[in-house]
């Protein structure tokens, strides 16, 4: 696969900002010759479903990556599970359909995948990624459902450290053109069946496992469904 910086795009590093999706949309839409933006600490990061994710300077790691190798991909949201599966093998955690990163039941981190659009109105896959690392203590909403490196595993972690071998581990993983090409390594580390997960339209479902197309499969009251779009549910 083709990383973000496979064609000599830099990397941009900020001490603060809101979030670094929005900055790499920015650069996107400029043409700046930029394949990631790394924040050491960000003040409103966005979340899957428009949820913020909190982030302390030091605790979390938090970066963006422009695919610009993937512009108007017919199946953009391969690109965003193949960066979890890096993210995955850099952490040495879990995964749970279609962006959590986990230990055991809890959340370690998300992935957030979003289509922007370059100079030429393209629509480039932008991957956002937040992980707890040295957090010592959540929030007592979050604390029955979150992790971080630390609590789990002590010691300290380098965010930026952690940021590169990601994007290196992308160099290893096969062209994200169907599912079938990323489903054997995601095999490894999936952590989805049997989980719930709450369904668009309100519904509580059963996770069965992940379709031939990267859908979820899962039971709602005894009856199978296939579907794109889910939230899972922790706690």
């Amino acid at each position: 696969m083709k990383s973000p910086t496979s064609a000599g795009e830099k990397w941009v590093e900020v001490e603060s900002i809101e979030t670094t999706q929005a900055l790499a949309a920015k650069l996107l839409a400029e043409d700046a010759p930029v394949g990631v933006v790394y924040a050491h600490h960000q003040t409103a990061g966005k979340g899957r479903l428009g949820r913020t994710w909190l982030s302390q300077e030091g605790d979390s790691l938090t970066f963006s990556m422009i695919f610009r190798a993937y512009a108007d991909h017919p199946k953009p949201h391969l690109v965003g599970m193949a960066a979890s599966l890096a993210a995955a093998g850099a952490l040495h955690c879990q995964l749970r359909w279609p962006n959590d990163l986990v230990i055991g039941e809890l959340k370690l981190g998300g992935i957030l995948t979003e289509l922007l659009p370059d100079s030429k109105r393209r629509l480039v896959p932008v991957v956002g990624i937040g992980v707890n690392l040295n957090q010592a203590s959540f929030p007592p909403e979050l604390e029955p459902i979150a992790t971080s490196l630390s609590a789990s595993r002590g010691g300290r972690y380098d965010p930026e450290l952690i940021a590169h071998r990601i994007v290196e581990r992308l160099a290893a993983l096969p062209e994200p053109s169907s599912w079938s090409d990323l489903a054997p390594i995601w095999d490894l580390f999936d952590f989805t069946p049997g989980k719930r997960y709450k369904l668009t339209n309100g519904e509580e479902a059963v996770a069965l496992g992940i379709g031939s197309e990267a859908q979820l499969l899962c039971s709602v009251n005894g009856e199978s469904r296939a579907v794109l779009a889910a939230e899972a549910l922790f706690g």
